[in-house]
């Protein structure tokens, strides 16, 4: 998933956010057939509650538009 990559590297708010993991499954309730997981090795706990939020939103709208083609 570059475009996903792509997206939180380029977003200030989401600090050092790395894209951990994306996983393919059963279309789920809302149509889609993946996630993905994030990490944040080195921010400090107080950055990490807004940058979470904002690494989610990033996610939810790539999830309302992309499916991995199988």
């Amino acid at each position: 998933m570059a475009i996903l990559n792509q997206c939180l590297d380029n977003n200030p708010e989401c600090g050092e956010c790395e894209l951990h993991a994306v996983r393919m499954h059963q279309p789920d309730h809302t149509g889609c057939n993946w996630s993905a997981e994030v990490d944040f090795p080195q921010e400090s706990v107080d950055n990490l509650g807004h940058q979470l939020a904002a690494a989610k939103s990033i996610i939810v709208v790539m999830r309302e538009q992309y499916n991995v083609l199988q």
